[in-house]
């Protein structure tokens, strides 16, 4: 569970008590459309990359502890001058949804242990 997103560890109120899981398949991190869009929107990710230095530390903070992804995690930034955030909508319906999907960019930072007879 997502208590909510930080940028450079303050929170921002963007989602408290949303739920996550980790896929391997996943290659950007995913979540609700309008969640997305907000992130979008506050993050600012300019295409030229003309802002790219300023970009703040996007951290998840769960079980009390942030997650936090540098921008380089999060934008993929091709030469000098063309950037791109890793955030793609996915709108999984009730009961299942709405989640997170920590793909790609969380888990190349983040090391995984999976404890399934622990769950």
């Amino acid at each position: 569970k997502i208590e909510d997103i930080t940028f450079n560890e303050k929170k921002q109120s963007i989602c408290q008590d949303c739920r996550v899981a980790v896929d391997t398949g996943t290659s950007m991190l995913a979540g609700p459309t309008d969640t997305m869009a907000n992130l979008r929107r506050l993050l600012d990710v300019k295409s030229n990359c003309s802002n790219y230095d300023q970009l703040p530390k996007l951290g998840f903070i769960i079980g009390g502890h942030i997650l936090a992804l540098n921008p380089r995690d999060y934008v993929g930034k091709q030469g000098q001058s063309y950037c791109t955030v890793s955030l793609m909508n996915l709108d999984i319906p009730p009961p299942r949804g709405p989640i997170f999907i920590f793909g790609i960019p969380f888990l190349q930072r983040y090391y995984s242990v999976y404890d399934e007879p622990n769950r």
